[in-house]
């Protein structure tokens, strides 16, 4: 019997022995064979090269996104209209110049009876000199609109970045649960076998392979769990980028885009959150509309230039050419108080307007104080689950080695082994969170698609807007 189990000990660790997560060997016991190490070092190396060669990284993915999502390009296509409406606004400053000319039939019966053909010909100049500040203040609206735009623009982006790291985090975190499964599998598997030799051998009991075949099953159902949950990942992630993931690589957030400290981040916020401004902007759009609406209480001045010819249009003469230029002033003095319910209802949008801006700063200030929060507590974590992580691997180590000469019980080494995946497991998870914390962080100070190297759409820019203070 001694003979048999120790002929068949020097094959399992060849089949058996698999890669952590965190890219160390599981030693099973003290039976591990460097030569199968090395058969097993050389593919996954060579795997491992192969697959970082044709690896999409996040900043492809979201490069990928900025310019294909919906939502991104549909802001910038507002953007572009605004643009429009802008110089719209703008042609108030230019001059008007209309060509009209008419021709007809005129029956006259009194003074005397007759039939005329009348012909008119009309070259019309119209110069704007004074609006009572309506074009001005309507090309300021026009611009803050134009930057409330842009500012929204650089906002999809953003988040449309955000989203596409949460997917794809969510892929490479499910892709390393789904390796610890099957290593759990792989273990629990190798100890079955060794439980079952040792039961016909009769050095262990039925009761050990019962217990064995129970975690056996629940690794088994572990690994179903792992791989759906890795479909639902790779499908939401298709979802958002468009294409399935190929291979992922890991990202690297730089650390030194980070802000040093809380107060750090929300003055960095403040200043620069695309929504937050786009908000500012809209309560400068809304007040350069009140100055509009204060427009028809002021007089209208124009210069008016008419070169005019006329054939026939009256009874004296057949021909008239007439050369005439008039600075002509208009003053509303009633209309039905219209005018005043304009004034009111702007400065009721003001008030919107500003309250509006007042509850994004709430929430801009709200959001980098949680991301912020939450990246904190994650870095303060992981170092404590990498000690937990290696210690769990180094006492499952120790109780196989034990096992095998009968130090330990069966349910010390299972009991050992699950603890080590768990530790695994939760340092995976918080890794990935903690990943994604600082990903939440520069998207709360607006800078998370520069941080990753890459650049906000063109329709984003904004030119000659005054700068935003916070209130």
């Amino acid at each position: 019997m001694k003979k048999q189990h120790q002929a068949s000990t020097p094959r399992r660790p060849t089949r058996r022995h698999s890669l952590s997560a965190r890219g160390q060997w599981v030693r099973f016991g003290s039976r591990t064979a460097p030569a199968a190490l090395g058969m097993l070092l050389v593919p996954a190396c060579l795997l491992l090269f192969t697959a970082t060669l044709g690896a999409e990284t996040l900043q492809e993915a979201v490069q990928t996104m900025i310019t294909t999502n919906p939502d991104v390009l549909s802001a910038g296509y507002n953007r572009l209209a605004r643009d429009q409406q802008l110089r719209q606004a703008r042609s108030g400053y230019f001059p008007v110049l209309d060509l009209i000319a008419g021709v007809g039939r005129d029956h006259v019966e009194e003074p005397f009876a007759d039939d005329l053909s009348p012909r008119e010909l009309r070259l019309s100049l119209r110069q704007n000199v004074f609006t009572g500040m309506a074009t001005r203040g309507e090309v300021e609206r026009q611009e803050a609109r134009v930057r409330s735009q842009a500012f929204l623009v650089r906002s999809a982006a953003e988040n449309t970045a955000l989203r596409t790291a949460k997917v794809y985090l969510e892929v490479l975190r499910n892709q390393a649960l789904l390796e610890l499964a099957r290593e759990n599998l792989t273990i629990h598997q190798r100890i079955a076998d060794q439980i079952s030799l040792r039961s016909r051998s009769g050095i262990d009991r039925k009761a050990d392979m019962d217990q064995v075949r129970s975690r056996l099953n629940l690794a088994h159902a572990n690994v179903v769990v792992a791989e759906q949950n890795l479909v639902d990942a790779e499908t939401s992630y298709t979802a958002v980028v468009g294409h399935r993931p190929a291979d992922l690589a890991r990202p690297d957030i730089d650390n030194g885009q980070m802000p040093p400290s809380l107060e750090e981040a929300r003055r960095l916020a403040v200043e620069n959150h695309p929504t937050l401004k786009s908000a500012h902007a809209d309560l400068d759009a809304r007040k350069a509309q009140d100055k509009v609406a204060r427009s028809p209480f002021m007089p209208v001045i124009d210069i008016e230039v008419d070169q005019i010819h006329e054939d026939e249009t009256n009874y004296t003469y057949q021909e008239r050419d007439n050369l005439r230029a008039m600075l002509r002033l208009r003053y509303n003095l009633f209309h039905g108080w219209k005018d005043q319910a304009r004034k009111l209802e702007t400065m009721h949008l003001v008030n919107e307007a500003r309250e509006i801006r007042n509850h994004t700063l709430r929430q801009v200030e709200e959001s980098i104080r949680l991301s912020w929060m939450a990246y904190r507590a994650l870095s303060g974590r992981l170092p404590f689950l990498r000690l937990r992580m290696q210690f769990a691997t180094v006492t499952a180590q120790a109780y196989g080695k034990q096992w095998n000469i009968g130090k330990r019980t069966l349910l010390d080494v299972l009991d050992s082994e699950a603890e080590r995946i768990d530790a695994n497991r939760e340092y995976v998870n918080a890794e990935y969170d903690e990943i994604y914390a600082r990903c939440r962080v520069l998207n709360g100070i607006g800078r998370f698609v520069p941080a990753l190297g890459l650049a906000w759409p063109r329709e984003s820019r904004v030119e000659g807007g005054k700068r935003q203070r916070p209130p």
